[in-house]
């Protein structure tokens, strides 16, 4: 709880990605990548209930070995917020704030969950806050898994693409990219109001939640994380994010 506010932590993950089927099942550094995700989660100060959310019973088994609270929910949603909002209606509670904290994020920290959701209590006009890290030009153009992201003087989000942002016009200029971390807080009404308002057209194109708020001219705040975290989208990032992990984890 922060300020008298509710914070409810959904993990969606679900396997079959056509990217890296059992990735939220893959041992990095001696644990389940799930197992990371929830116990950074569990760091926080302000979370008061963390809940998995997942299709597939295989999770579920695994993830409650390792006590984490698991909901099987429908294996029909084609975005994770959407899976995040089945759990959070399942509560059958009212919550403030709900956190859409992805099961591919094994490296972000409690402490930078908390920042984030520190930066949406400040303003009360932000639907969203998302995380973000930079990458270099070239490495952005390579790499389409992840979702680069432009913003605004208020640090509000623009746009969001899997292609590189901004484009370089004739080569001349030298910069990176700002790359979207998928750890969300937002508002609960936020959440409903994701739902209510349907897929947007560019949402569909570039396959990002985020988008749908974009699109209707609501406010997700870009919050720069300084840590050095990975994503883990294919068995290229796992091996990656295994290196990381065994430098923090001594």
């Amino acid at each position: 709880m922060i300020n008298g506010k509710s914070v409810l932590v959904v993990i969606p993950a679900r396997m079959g990605g056509y990217r890296f089927p059992d990735k939220p099942l893959r041992i990095i550094h001696g644990k389940e990548m799930l197992r990371w995700v929830w116990e950074n989660v569990s760091d926080s100060k302000y979370v008061d209930e963390i809940l998995i959310a997942t299709p597939n019973e295989s999770i579920v088994q695994t993830c409650s070995k390792f006590g984490a609270k698991v909901v099987l929910t429908s294996d029909s949603h084609r975005r994770g917020t959407e899976r995040v909002y089945e759990a959070y209606k399942n509560t059958n509670r009212a919550w403030d704030i709900v956190v859409n904290f992805q099961g591919d994020e094994p490296l972000v920290s409690g402490e930078w969950l908390d920042k984030a959701i520190e930066e949406l209590v400040s303003d009360s006009d932000l639907s969203c806050v998302n995380l973000y890290k930079w990458m270099s030009y070239e490495e952005a153009e390579r790499d389409q898994n992840e979702v680069k992201v432009v913003i605004n003087h208020q640090s509000n989000a623009m746009y969001f693409s899997r292609n590189a942002l901004p484009a370089i016009w004739l080569g001349d200029k030298m910069f990176q990219c700002r790359v979207e971390i998928c750890v969300m807080p937002m508002w609960a009404s936020a959440l409903e109001n994701f739902v209510k308002l349907g897929n947007g057209y560019y949402e569909e194109i570039e396959s990002v939640d985020m988008m749908r708020f974009v699109e209707n001219g609501l406010k997700v705040r870009m919050l720069e994380c300084t840590d050095e975290v990975k994503s883990v989208d294919c068995q290229e990032d796992l091996e990656e994010a295994e290196k990381l992990l065994k430098n923090l984890v001594k």
